[in-house]
C-alpha cells in the first residue's frame, strides 16, 4: 500500500530485502544495525515491534507518533509537503501523515492518545524568499498534527545540518544527532 509497511509483535522475523521492493523496510544485515529498523526516505512504518525506528533527514520531514498505552507507533519520512496533481506516494506529507495515522490505528493505537515529535525542515546556507522547501514540509507537518489534534512534545526542525533520528516508539523517545554543518 503506497509504500506502507506495518509490523507486529506477532509477525516472523524480517530477513535482509531485495533494493527494489519499495513496500518493505530495510533491514541491514551486520548485527549492531540490525537492532533497528531503517524507514527510508519518502517511505513510512507502522508497528507495534519494540526494535527502534531510524532514519537520515534533511529538508525532509520526519513525523514519528506512538501511543504509549497500546505500544503502537510509527515513523513517516517525506521529501515534499504535497502531492498536488502527482499520483498519491508517502512522498508527499498530505499523503504519508494521513496514512501513518490510519495504520497506527490498525494496528490497536487510540487517535486522541496519540504523540507526536517532528524533526527535519533543514536548509542550506542560502538566501531564498518565500521559505525553503524545508520550511513547507515541516509546516504541512505541524498542520496535520494540530489538525488531528496530536500533541507536539519536540519539534527538532530547522538550522543547516541534517540529522539521524533514532526512535525508540515504546518509550516515545528520540535520540537526535547532527550531521555535517553546525
Amino acid at each position: 500500500m503506497l509504500g506502507c509497511v506495518t509490523t507486529s509483535q506477532t509477525s516472523s522475523p524480517q530477513k535482509p530485502m531485495a533494493a527494489a521492493d519499495p513496500f518493505k523496510p530495510y533491514v541491514p544485515a551486520t548485527p549492531a544495525a540490525a537492532e533497528l529498523t531503517y524507514v527510508p526516505p519518502g517511505r513510512l512504518l507502522a508497528t507495534t515491534d519494540a526494535k527502534p525506528l531510524t532514519t537520515i533527514v534533511s529538508t525532509g520531514a520526519v513525523v514519528c507518533v506512538w501511543d504509549p498505552v497500546s505500544g503502537a507507533g510509527g515513523m513517516a519520512h517525506f521529501l515534499l509537503p504535497e502531492s498536488g496533481n502527482a499520483p498519491p506516494a508517502p512522498r508527499f506529507g498530505n499523503v504519508a501523515l494521513g496514512l501513518l495515522v490510519e495504520q497506527v490505528v490498525k494496528l490497536g493505537a487510540v487517535e486522541r492518545r496519540l504523540r507526536a515529535r517532528v524533526y527535519g525542515g533543514s536548509a542550506p546556507p542560502i538566501a531564498t524568499t518565500g521559505g525553503h522547501l524545508g520550511d513547507h514540509n515541516i509546516e504541512k507537518a505541524l498542520a496535520f498534527l494540530k489538525e488531528h489534534f496530536v500533541p507536539v512534545l519536540e519539534n527538532g526542525s530547522g538550522g543547516e545540518s541534517a540529522r539521524k533520528i533514532v526512535f525508540n516508539l515504546k518509550t516515545g523517545v528520540a535520540e537526535v544527532t547532527r550531521l555535517g554543518l553546525n
